[in-house]
């Protein structure tokens, strides 16, 4: 089978190709555009929670010395994120078998409440990690 076309007819599909060409690109670019500004927002806050506190490490400077309270921060995606602790006061029981003055084992335990110094967290993370 030998089928020719007609020029205008294929001037024509040529032409509707052309103008359907960018704008198809456009639109693709502007959904990439889209999701990439929605990801890098998403990316660039974090919340610090309630009887927390939160520390900033960057890439290029270290761990920064601000300390953030509870809300919600900013920060740089891939140069920092944050190391966030709990500074609430939490129990610790520590028990230890005794003896008495009448050779009887004694279970005694004390019951120990600590929490971090909120003030010192830069340095308790350079020095213990």
């Amino acid at each position: 089978l030998n089928r020719k076309m007609d020029p205008k007819k294929a001037a024509d599909f040529a032409g509707r190709l052309k103008k359907a060409g960018p704008r198809g690109i456009g639109a693709g670019l502007g959904i990439v555009a889209l999701a990439s500004g929605i990801y890098g927002v998403t990316q660039s806050v974090y919340t610090v929670e309630g009887g927390h506190r939160a520390i900033i490490f960057s890439r290029l400077s270290g761990i920064k010395p601000d300390i953030y309270v509870e809300g919600l921060h900013f920060k740089v995606p891939w140069f920092q994120y944050p190391i966030i602790y709990d500074i609430r006061s939490r129990p610790r029981r520590i028990t230890s078998p005794t003896g008495s003055k009448d050779l009887q084992m004694v279970n005694i335990s004390l019951r120990v409440l600590s929490r971090p110094n909120a003030i010192a967290l830069p340095h308790i993370y350079s020095q213990l990690g």
